[in-house]
């Protein structure tokens, strides 16, 4: 009985110093891209790696694995980064420009680009890791991502109610940020998509 809390006391351990060594890997190289080209390839990297270790391969070579889907998917990754960022920007601006200006045809726009808002975000838990689940264009990628928001409803809400409970202990304790600000988000997306998308039919 002894020996075996031992051994899953040990196990625990060295899970946990994975998710924290890959967040030091995601870190060194978003730094090694400048952070504006390092973010999304260290991102899908970090992705690629918790979705072998889900699918049963938890021996794989971190490092070495981590450094050959970063350079293979460098220029995609970027590309996709740079789609994500354009629409958060749109429409965090017009939402911006719905709230603050006194005219009531626009303030009328406030709630429907919230939700529009509302719903991006969302599909963004799913966008990533089908990301690095499926081969498919760009176009197709974001449909079917945001598709999967409906698939099972109740996994989506589990989400993004894990990914918020995760946002406020960071804000509570951000001493943790350096060990597993990015990795604890990636490892509870991944699990999560990889339950919808056994459900997933892609097109």
């Amino acid at each position: 009985m002894e020996s075996f809390a031992i051994e899953r006391i040990y196990r625990v351990a060295d899970m946990i110093t994975r998710i924290a060594y890959i967040n030091l890997l995601m870190i060194v190289f978003t730094l090694i891209g400048f952070v504006v080209f390092g973010f999304f390839p260290a991102i899908i990297a970090g992705f690629w790696i918790f979705r072998k270790w889900f699918n049963g391969y938890s021996d794989i070579a971190i490092t070495k694995n981590f450094w050959k889907v970063y350079k293979q998917e460098f220029f995609k990754s970027n590309l996709l980064g740079l789609i994500i960022l354009f629409i958060g920007s749109i429409l965090f601006i017009n939402l911006s420009i719905a709230e603050v200006i006194q005219n009531e045809w626009i303030r009328l726009t406030y709630y429907p680009l919230l939700l529009i808002s509302i719903l991006f975000v969302a599909t963004l838990i799913y966008l990533l890791p089908m990301y690095v689940q499926f081969k498919m264009k760009i176009g197709s990628l974001f449909k079917n991502a945001f598709l999967c928001l409906f698939v099972n409803p109740f996994v989506t809400i589990i989400l993004l109610a894990l990914v918020t409970l995760i946002y406020l202990l960071f804000t509570i304790i951000p001493g943790l940020i350096p060990f597993f600000g990015f990795s604890l988000f990636l490892l509870v997306m991944m699990k999560g998509s990889l339950i919808v998308f056994d459900r997933v039919v892609v097109s």
